[in-house]
């Protein structure tokens, strides 16, 4: 799951081809989003889940969804042919700074994410548990322009910059590994540190090109490390990365009610234009319900995906133990950020209330959250 944002809201040529199916769906989601809208809940902090109002507005985009698609796939091909005339390739200026009272030693940071996205999540808890200073550029899920510099098309993306060069850093793993290297070690040449995580293309079963990265859990202080920490630490952010994220999207569009939760908050805080809204808020939620289904079974989840959800609390509870409060000990390490930034991508859905109600991962859930909201690294 690259991102909650990208995989629901990117509607390219490629997914073109689902649209018919997709309109074929969308009766059976209006009628379960009518069965479930008397239990719906209305989202934590004022969120106005207004079920009502969703069911009117997905009933009237199967009316127009046909003829706003088309307009939408001709307006988003102009806007990527005038992107590609221009002769600017300038970076993006930032949506907004976040000023931390940490040392960024010399180092200049921008990030470039999607809000909801967990992984983008996961780099942020970690740079403000840390106190560091940082620019945030919200991408555009749809278009993409944000990142038009970049081979690497996805998020985060994280610009590192001292008094000797610039770098791109991909994949939250290998961001947060480069990061902390360049923090706590002796070497500031970032050149190097980015050859400590060399790119590895490879082709999957179906011929298709993906890209790892060597090293991604690894911290290269070039100095040796306690063993068995790092040992553990790396078992758990490995976890997070392969197990438990996988958990989230089922839960979070479980139901149409739910997908429907969950676009209201992404097209509110992404960066959308008025017509990108409407399509992410509801043809998006329509489209990830009937995903959620087909990543129910990619990742073997339980038929109720609650359970999986709950299975995975406890599991990361059991390997913090009774007697220390992070699965770093008395404070948190890099496993224990990475946790909580990916949780904290779905804070107030459903998915999420229902996990802090069932499971015994509140106490840890807030400590983080305190952690990491008052810079706790930075002291």
């Amino acid at each position: 799951m690259a991102s909650f944002v990208r995989s629901a809201c990117q509607l390219s040529t490629t997914g073109r081809r689902y649209v018919p199916k997709l309109l074929r769906r969308q009766e059976t989601f209006i009628a379960e989003i009518r069965l479930a809208s008397g239990s719906a809940k209305s989202r934590s902090k004022g969120f106005g889940f207004k079920i009502g109002v969703g069911l009117s507005a997905v009933a009237a985009s199967a009316a127009v969804t046909f003829t706003s698609l088309n307009y939408f796939f001709q307006r988003e091909n102009k806007l990527l042919a005038a992107s590609r005339e221009s002769e600017s390739e300038s970076v993006s200026a930032p949506t907004y700074r976040v000023q931390g009272p940490g040392d960024n030693d010399g180092l200049r940071l921008t990030i470039y994410q999607y809000q909801t996205c967990p992984f983008c999540r996961k780099v942020r808890a970690y740079l403000d548990f840390y106190g560091l200073t940082y620019d945030v550029v919200e991408v555009n899920p749809v278009l993409r322009k944000e990142v038009k510099f970049s081979t690497y098309r996805k998020v985060p993306i994280v610009m590192a910059g001292n008094e000797r060069s610039v770098k791109q850093f991909n994949d939250s793993s290998v961001i947060i590994s480069a990061l902390h290297a360049y923090r706590l070690g002796e070497n500031k040449n970032l050149d190097d540190i980015v050859s400590f995580f060399p790119e590895i293309i490879s082709k999957n079963e179906k011929g298709k090109e993906k890209t790892e990265y060597g090293n991604r859990y690894e911290i290269m202080l070039g100095k040796p490390q306690p063993s068995n920490d790092r040992k553990e630490e790396k078992k758990w952010r490995r976890w997070v990365d392969a197990v438990f994220v996988h958990t989230l999207s089922p839960n979070v569009y479980r139901t149409p009610a739910e997908a429907l939760q969950a676009f209201d908050y992404i097209s509110e805080t992404g960066n959308f234009n008025s017509f990108e809204k409407y399509t992410a808020k509801y043809v998006g939620a329509a489209g990830m319900y009937f995903v959620s289904k087909y990543l129910k079974n990619k990742w073997h989840l339980k038929d109720d995906v609650r359970e999986s959800l709950y299975d995975g609390a406890e599991k990361w509870m059991r390997g913090v133990g009774t007697k220390r409060d992070f699965m770093g000990g008395d404070e948190p390490n890099l496993a224990d950020l990475a946790m909580y930034g990916v949780i904290s991508a779905i804070e107030g859905f459903d998915a999420f209330n229902d996990m802090m109600k069932n499971t015994s991962i509140e106490p840890w859930y807030r400590k983080m959250s305190n952690s990491v909201k008052s810079h706790a690294g930075a002291r």
